[in-house]
């Protein structure tokens, strides 16, 4: 019956109807996000990482469960009907939970500290974008791309993932880099102090230290345009209406 697919139509979007003269609904519709074909091979890539997702959604319950179990997600990490001010406060009850011992610097440095990372594309995502530690705009609104760290210029959720592949990677290089300068260094110095080191060759060291510093980093680059997840073509399932 038409009140069967009403209240389906509930449970994944937004009815809404029409009316010409006032009297009598003439039609009605229901307008619903299209979940991306990537989104649930991303959330598993995510959780394979042992990164834990949640979804912050200002939706109505039965819609967000409805998207939220199609993408694998567990009923504790769907909240819905969020307002900004809430979005705000549950990424800042997440950052005092990753972080026990607060930011002071007499912190235990060996203690292992979770990131918080903000995924928005709304106007309503800003302040938690802001307050996260990593805030991810993608392709929103000029506030939430202003407001956060990374910014996405489309909605190609394997981009998230290749941005934190790019990130562990650049973090790799920066340790390479400083341990092998420090290594040098320290050698150069040992020689020094024996009076075995000419001037020229502290020269020479500091400068290849340089050059082999400058390559390494240069590995990061992309040598030539190698097929992505995310560039591979995409076909969109259309949605249930009227």
């Amino acid at each position: 019956s038409d009140k069967a697919k009403v209240a389906k139509w509930e449970t994944i979007g937004t009815v809404g109807f029409m009316t010409i003269g006032g009297q009598d609904i003439d039609c009605i519709y229901c307008v619903a996000d299209a979940v991306r074909p990537e989104s649930r091979e991303v959330l598993l890539n995510l959780g394979e990482r042992g990164i834990n997702t949640m979804m912050l959604t200002g939706d109505n319950s039965d819609t967000a469960r409805s998207i939220g179990f199609a993408l694998g997600m567990q009923a504790d990490q769907i909240k819905s009907q969020i307002l900004p001010e809430e979005k705000l406060s549950i990424v800042a009850s997440l950052k005092d939970e990753s972080s026990p011992n607060g930011h002071s610097i007499f912190s235990n440095p060996l203690t292992t500290k979770w990131l918080v990372a903000m995924v928005g594309d709304g106007v309503n995502d800003a302040p938690a974008l802001a307050a996260a530690d990593i805030g991810v705009a993608v392709a929103g609104s000029a506030l939430a791309m202003e407001t956060a760290d990374v910014t996405l210029m489309d909605s190609k959720l394997w981009k998230l993932v290749y941005s934190i592949d790019m990130g562990q990677r650049v973090i790799r290089k920066i340790k390479e880099n400083v341990a092998f300068s420090l290594i040098v260094k320290f050698l150069v110095l040992g020689f020094a102090l024996a009076g075995k080191a000419a001037l020229w060759a502290a020269i020479a060291s500091d400068v290849g230290a340089m050059l082999l510093v400058t390559l390494n980093s240069m590995t990061l680059l992309p040598v030539r345009k190698e097929k992505t997840p995310f560039d591979a073509t995409e076909t969109k399932k259309p949605l249930e209406g009227v």
